[in-house]
C-alpha cells in the first residue's frame, strides 16, 4: 500500500543582493585574516510563515555578525541571537555576501507511524549565501506556520570535498526575559562514563538560571516570557548528516543571561568528534513554535525532510518507486514481558493454564508463547523477546513457527555494541541474516550511549554513533526488518527517511517502575512532540506509588509509536473490565487533537485510531475538574465507554457507557496521579 506523497510545489522569488565587497584574494594555509574591510552597514533579511504570523529576521550588522530573531505576531520567541559556524579551515568572521533565494514549499505525505496518518507541509524557506576564503557558507532559514528552522551548509568554491574542523557552532537561542523552561539536564548514566540514554526528568527552571558548562537536551521547552506563546526546541536530520549530536548551554562568560548556544554533544568518547566531511549539511536547529495546541500536535521534526519521494531512502541500484519500497512496514501494538519478568525473577512462571513451567526467564518458551496467544486474542501483531532469548537456537526456532503460525511477527532484543563486536558492520549483516532466516521480524537494539560496551570506540551521540544509527536502519531495511532503538539519543524525525524506526526508547519510562505523574504529564509537552516513544505503560503501576491504573491507560493510548510495547502480565489484559479497551488501540494514530492541559499540571487529547476515538487524560499531583468538548467528532452520534476512578491511587476501574455528539461536552474529575479515558465508537 503505498503511504507516501505525491507532490513539492516550489515558488520560486528571486532575491537579487548586489555583493557589499569584493572578495579579499587567496588565503595562505591556516593563515590569520588581516586584511578585513573597514566595516560597514550590511544587508537584513526576513522570511515569514505562509499565514504570516511567525517571522524570522536575519541581520550582517557592522562587525559582520550575522544575527537572527523570531517573532509569533507581537510576541518576541527569540531575541537577537548569532548564528554561524567556526571552521580552522576559513574565516568566517567576515564573509561577502553572494546571493538570497526565497522559495515556497508545499506538499503532502502519507505516514507509516505517526501523530496524523495525512501530513501537508507549508513553509518559506530563505537561503542566504555567503563567502568566504575557500567555502562558500549558506545559511538557510524556514518559517511553518508551527515554527521555524535554521541550518548552514558549507561547500568548497572549487567544488571539492573533504574534511574539515569544526572549532564551534555559533547558533544562540536567546530566550525573552521572565521564560520558563522545561528541560532535561544532562547526567552521565554513571560518573566515570560520559554515556547519556535522555532517561531523566524534565525539570522546570528559570530560562536565566543556566551556567556556562551545564548541558541541557533536546527538545527543550519554554514559554516566551510572560505571554502564552510557547516554543520547543529540537533538532532535525541529525541522521545522514555526519555531525554530532547536540545540546544546549549557555556561552562563554554568559551564564545567566537568558542565552542557550547550540553545543557538541558531551556524551561520547571519540576523541576527533570535530572532524567533519564536506559537503555539509547541518542538521535543522527547530523552535516549534505557537500555543500548546501547535506545539504538541506538529510534526515538524519530520516535515523538514521536504519532498517525501527524495526524503526515503532505498538502497544503491534500487530503480523503484520510494514509497514502494516500504510497503513492508506495518505498525501495531506488541506484547512483553521483560517488565513484569523484573517483578516475578526468579519464581515459578505458571501458565494461564494454571501449569508451573519453570522459572521466570526470557529462554523459557512457556511465557512467550502465552504472550503470542495474548497479541492474537488481541489482535495485535507483534511479542517482543528480550536478553537472554538466543540462548537456545532450537528453542527459539521452535518459538518462531508458533508466532508466526500465529500471525504474530517477532522483535528480539539486542546490544548496538557487544551483539555486533563493537559496532563491526560485517558482524552486523551476518547476524541479521541469520536472525531473518530465524524468523525475526525485527530487532530492539539498545546500549547506544555505550552503558554496557567494553573499550568502545564510540558512543552516546558522537559522529561514529551516529553513522553507526545510519548502518543499522539501512542493513535493517535491506532484510525488511523493523527496528526500535533502545539506550538511545532522543528522535529527529529519521523515521520520514527511515519509516522502519518505528519505536524508540530516549524516555524515562516504564522500566523505572516508578515513574512519578509529574513527569508523564511533561512528557507530553516535550518528548512525545518529537517522535516515537516507546515508555511501555502497564496496566497497574509495579511500585506501590505514583500512576494509578486509569493513569497507565491513559499512556497508552496516548504515546505515540508503531510497535508500542505493553509489558503486563497476561491476566490483566484480560480483564473483562478493561480488555476490550486495550484490543481496541492500534499502533498508528490517525489523528491527534489537543483538548486542553497545563504544563505540570495535567494533558489532555483526543486520538483517532481507524473508525474509533479515544480521548484520554493524565493528570500530576493537583487534584481537577477537566472540562472539554467533542467538537472533534464527524457528524452523528457515537458511543462513548468511559473509564473513570473513585479515588485517588484507585487500582480499579468504573464504566459508564453514554451517547455523545460533536455538539457534547463533559467536565470529569481527575485525582492526583490520575486521569480518565474515553473510547468512541461511531454508532450505525
Amino acid at each position: 500500500m503505498k503511504k507516501y506523497v505525491k507532490h513539492i510545489i516550489c515558488a520560486i522569488l528571486a532575491l537579487a543582493v548586489v555583493p557589499l565587497f569584493a572578495a579579499c584574494g587567496n588565503k595562505n594555509d591556516n593563515a590569520e585574516r588581516t586584511d578585513f574591510p573597514e566595516p560597514t552597514d550590511k544587508s537584513s533579511w526576513q522570511v515569514a510563515s505562509p499565514d504570516g504570523s511567525i517571522k524570522s529576521d536575519i541581520v550582517m550588522n557592522a562587525e559582520g555578525k550575522l544575527l537572527y530573531s523570531v517573532k509569533k505576531g507581537n510576541t518576541t520567541v527569540v531575541d537577537s541571537s548569532s548564528l554561524g559556524m567556526s571552521i580552522l579551515e576559513d574565516d568566517f568572521r567576515l564573509l561577502d555576501v553572494e546571493s538570497s533565494d526565497m522559495k515556497r514549499i508545499t506538499g503532502s505525505y502519507e505516514n507509516k507511524s505517526g501523530k496524523h496518518a495525512s501530513v501537508n507541509y507549508d513553509c518559506n524557506e530563505l537561503t542566504l549565501t555567503f563567502k568566504g576564503w575557500s567555502f562558500y557558507f549558506d545559511v538557510v532559514m524556514r518559517c511553518y506556520d508551527d515554527g521555524y528552522a535554521f541550518r548552514y551548509n558549507i561547500r568548497a568554491i572549487d567544488g571539492s570535498s573533504g574534511v574539515m574542523t569544526v572549532e564551534s557552532e555559533n547558533s544562540e537561542f536567546a530566550l525573552p526575559e521572565n521564560s520558563v523552561m522545561w528541560t532535561q539536564v544532562y547526567k552521565p548514566i554513571f560518573n566515570w562514563v560520559t554515556s547519556f540514554a535522555y532517561e531523566e526528568p524534565y525539570v522546570r527552571r528559570r530560562s536565566d538560571g543556566v551556567s556556562v558548562g551545564e548541558y541541557l537536551s533536546f527538545p527543550t521547552l519554554y514559554r516566551a516570557g510572560n505571554s502564552d506563546v510557547y516554543s520547543l526546541l529540537t533538532e532535525s536530520e541529525l541522521i545522514g548528516s555526519g555531525y554530532y549530536g547536540s545540546y544546549l548551554t549557555a556561552p562563554d562568560g554568559m551564564s545567566n543571561s537568558g542565552v542557550l548556544q547550540t553545543v557538541m554533544t558531551p556524551a561520547g568518547v571519540q576523541t576527533d568528534n570535530d572532524r567533519i566531511e564536506y559537503p555539509f549539511s547541518s542538521p535543522w536547529r527547530v523552535g516549534i513554535t505557537g500555543d500548546l495546541k501547535t506545539v504538541v500536535e506538529s510534526e515538524l521534526t519530520e516535515k523538514l525532510y521536504d519532498d517525501s519521494a527524495s526524503a526515503l531512502w532505498t538502497p544503491d541500484g534500487y530503480e523503484g518507486d520510494a514509497e514502494d519500497y516500504w510497503d513492508w512496514v506495518d505498525p501495531g501494538v506488541t506484547s512483553w514481558s521483560w517488565l513484569y519478568q523484573q517483578k516475578c525473577a526468579g519464581s515459578d512462571y505458571t501458565t494461564v493454564a494454571g501449569t508451573v513451567s519453570g522459572k521466570w526467564h526470557q529462554e523459557n518458551n512457556a511465557i512467550h508463547r502465552d504472550y503470542v496467544d495474548l497479541a492474537a486474542e488481541m489482535g495485535w501483531k507483534y511479542v517482543l523477546l528480550d536478553g537472554g532469548w538466543n540462548q537456545d537456537q532450537t528453542q527459539a526456532t521452535e518459538f518462531m513457527k508458533y508466532a508466526h503460525d500465529k500471525g504474530i511477527g517477532v522483535f528480539v532484543w539486542c546490544d548496538a555494541l557487544n551483539s555486533f563486536s563493537n559496532g563491526n558492520a560485517d558482524v552486523l549483516k551476518t547476524k541479521l541474516d541469520k536472525w531473518k532466516a530465524l524468523g525475526v521480524d525485527g530487532i530492539k537494539i539498545d546500549f547506544f550511549d555505550g552503558q554496557e560496551a567494553v573499550g568502545n570506540k564510540h558512543q552516546g551521540e558522537d559522529v561514529d554513533t551516529i553513522k553507526w544509527y545510519e548502518t543499522v536502519y539501512q542493513e535493517c531495511a535491506k532484510r525488511q526488518m523493523l527496528v526500535n532503538p533502545h539506550g538511545c539519543n532522543k528522535p529527529t524525525g529519521e523515521r520520514r527517511k527511515y519509516p522502519n524506526v518505528i519505536n524508540r526508547e530516549a524516555v524515562y519510562g516504564g522500566e523505572k517502575q516508578n515513574i512519578p505523574s509529574s513527569y508523564t504529564v511533561m512528557s507530553m509537552y516535550t518528548r512525545g512532540v518529537v517522535g516515537p516513544t516507546d515508555f511501555t505503560p502497564m496496566v497497574k503501576n509495579m511500585a506501590s506509588s505514583g500512576a494509578s491504573m486509569i493513569h497507565n491507560m491513559a499512556l497508552a493510548t496516548l504515546y505515540e509509536s508503531g510497535a508500542p510495547s505493553f509489558g503486563d502480565w497476561v491476566a490483566e489484559y484480560r480483564d473483562e473490565n478493561v480488555k476490550s479497551y486495550y484490543a481496541a488501540l492500534k499502533a498508528l494514530h490517525d489523528d491527534t487533537v489537543f483538548l486542553c492541559g497545563t504544563p505540570d499540571r495535567f494533558y489532555c487529547a483526543a486520538i483517532k485510531m481507524g473508525d474509533d476515538w479515544f480521548v484520554a487524560c493524565i493528570n500530576g499531583i493537583i487534584e481537577s475538574d477537566v472540562s472539554f468538548d467533542f467538537g472533534f467528532l464527524e457528524g452523528g452520534t457515537y458511543s462513548a465507554d468511559i473509564y473513570t476512578e473513585s479515588a485517588k491511587g484507585a487500582t480499579e476501574v468504573t464504566k459508564t457507557t453514554e451517547s455523545v455528539t460533536s455538539s457534547s461536552n463533559k467536565t470529569i474529575k481527575v485525582f492526583e496521579d490520575g486521569g480518565f479515558v474515553i473510547h468512541l465508537k461511531k454508532q450505525a
